[in-house]
């Protein structure tokens, strides 16, 4: 499943707003979320080698932090973005714990039981952008939590049929059954009962509800919303808002290929950002 770092993703304009020093530290902090992941999802790979390299890195992590002389050059980057901004071990570590449940755990019950996955692999890289873009507001907890899943939920509902067809179901268990739905009716196809239908349209009014819950986090800075977030933040909420409203558009047919924003959506996506920041 894609994460809200992936190579090319709808993610990637946000990077066009920050300076040198920030993307140096936010495109190395991506090599690391990115290669961590791809460890878990080669499905070459038997469990016991991913673990085996996940562990290595694990290692690295402590090397980076203590200081140790590095093994790749993408640890001497990381190790110059820790540096430079004050990275944390758990940026790193919860990222790491995320992509090894994926090589584990292939359901889940309840959405606080997803939300818990969440926060490891989408929460946490939110709040790594968020120390990198040199935010420090009193919501910044809050803020990356919310987002971070309301980004992730974005990306679940997208991959839905990809992600079944690797053997995951991260859709809660809970929710399949309200709507009559097995997990097989997730899988590629053309089959878009109404059924599935109405569950798509109940994640989506879960991950808008997400994205408001973020907007109004904003209160816990005791400041006006919006206005005095970095800029980059304020475009990955509008380019993820734009494909959600997307996929809604499309009538849910995640089954036929995956949703990806045109440019001129992302453009659109970049005026909400820009008018947003005015207010």
């Amino acid at each position: 499943m894609a994460k809200p770092y992936e190579a090319g993703s709808t993610f990637r304009p946000a990077f066009l707003f920050l300076d040198k020093e920030q993307r140096a530290a936010l495109s190395a902090y991506y090599g690391y979320a990115r290669a961590v992941d791809d460890i878990a999802d080669d499905p070459a790979l038997p469990d016991a080698e991913k673990a085996a390299r996940l562990g290595a890195w694990r290692a690295a992590v402590e090397r980076i932090f203590s200081g140790a002389p590095a093994a790749v050059p993408l640890e001497t980057e990381l190790a110059g973005a820790v540096r430079g901004f004050g990275l944390r071990p758990e940026h790193f570590l919860l990222v790491l714990e995320g992509v090894a449940q994926d090589t584990a755990k292939k359901n889940y019950e309840t959405f606080d039981e997803l939300k818990t996955y969440m926060f490891k692999v989408a929460s946490a890289v939110g709040l790594a952008c968020l120390t990198i873009f040199r935010y420090k507001d009193a919501d910044a907890g809050l803020l990356a939590e919310k987002l971070g899943c309301a980004v992730q939920l974005t990306n679940i509902i997208r991959d839905t049929a990809e992600d079944h067809a690797a053997g995951r179901v991260y859709l809660p268990a809970r929710d399949l059954r309200r709507f009559g739905c097995a997990p097989a009716d997730l899988g590629g196809g053309s089959n878009y009962t109404p059924n599935f239908i109405e569950l798509m349209k109940f994640e989506a009014a879960r991950a808008r509800g997400l994205y408001s819950e973020a907007d109004a986090s904003a209160g816990a800075g005791n400041r006006p919303a919006g206005g005095k977030r970095p800029f980059a933040v304020l475009v990955i909420t509008e380019l993820y808002r734009e494909l959600l409203a997307k996929i809604e558009r499309g009538g849910f047919r995640v089954k036929d290929g995956r949703v990806a924003l045109t440019a001129f959506e992302k453009g659109k996506a970049l005026f909400y950002a820009w008018r947003n920041r005015r207010r």
